[in-house]
């Protein structure tokens, strides 16, 4: 399902409600099928990826295209919730120059955004972080990232796989929005201060 554009409501904007269930339907995919990713909707995702925005627009990111299966199954052993990788038609793999809280806040901003512009497409999406020094260095060995670049994260693309399960919010749940939302004041529960 595509979204579709914004509806406009005089001088007001405001969002199709498919895009709204898109946001709210994005999940992990961690099995997928062996089939490929049209290098169309590879190029779809880069764009997004170029328009993501940045700390003070830095725009601190490399990112590498992996499609080759030898690859993506190397870049499975490398860290903590990184083997699905090895199912995945592609990777887009994520290093960021520079460090602190920031990048990090970039490099998560840019997934979100890839995998949402994937979901528009019909595509799965997972992502993967290299979770140690040496995790990073095996990637950045493999890849050919310079050594001022961190490779810290990864998002597996593919066709996912409906036949196998899935994370869900049905399986573990969601918290009720009175659970993690207050208004105004800590323990606010309402708009109206009740």
């Amino acid at each position: 399902m595509r979204p579709q554009a914004a509806v406009h409501d005089g001088a007001m904007t405001k969002p199709a409600p498919d895009l709204l269930d898109t946001l709210r339907s994005l999940r992990q995919s961690r099995r997928f099928l062996p089939t490929p990713i049209a290098h169309e909707d590879l190029e779809q995702l880069l764009e997004v990826a170029r328009w993501t925005g940045s700390a003070k627009n830095t725009q601190p990111w490399h990112l590498i295209v992996v499609t080759e299966p030898e690859a993506n199954t190397a870049l499975a052993g490398y860290g903590d919730f990184t083997d699905f990788l090895a199912g995945v038609a592609a990777s887009i793999v994520v290093a960021v120059e520079g460090e602190g809280r920031s990048v990090a806040f970039d490099d998560g901003r840019l997934q979100e955004r890839v995998m949402l512009a994937a979901a528009a497409r019909g595509i799965g999406s997972g992502t993967a972080w290299f979770s140690s020094g040496t995790a990073r260095r095996k990637v950045r060995d493999l890849l050919g990232f310079p050594s001022h670049m961190e490779p810290w994260s990864a998002i597996g693309l593919g066709h996912t796989d409906t036949s196998q399960a899935q994370a869900s919010p049905q399986l573990s749940g969601r918290k009720a929005v009175e659970e993690i939302v207050s208004w105004g004041r800590y323990g606010v529960v309402s708009p109206s201060g009740e």
